[in-house]
């Protein structure tokens, strides 16, 4: 698919950053279904970009797949960077 100058994709680590915000955590799972293979070097980068992120595997098992575990990482609190939206209320 052919994307114009205008409409540009989100990179790996901006729809990680979205669905923290959006839903405070994020699954190996999910970032396999969305085509993001390498989730735990992303949240590496995250956390030295002062993202404090927990993970632990989820207890649910997955039906027909006894080995199989999904890791999923919880967002504790984002920086306090202009960079990634925290807005600062301005004085008139």
């Amino acid at each position: 698919m052919f994307l114009s100058k205008k409409r540009k994709r989100d990179t790996q680590k901006q729809r990680i950053i979205n669905q923290l915000e959006e839903y405070g955590e994020v699954s190996n799972f999910w970032a396999i279904n969305n085509y993001i293979l390498r989730l735990g070097a992303l949240i590496f980068v995250l956390r030295d970009e002062e993202w404090i992120i927990d993970g632990e595997y989820s207890k649910e098992k997955i039906v027909g797949k006894s080995n199989t575990k999904n890791f999923i990482y919880k967002l504790i609190k984002r920086p306090k960077s202009k960079k990634y939206g925290t807005k600062e209320k301005k004085s008139h």
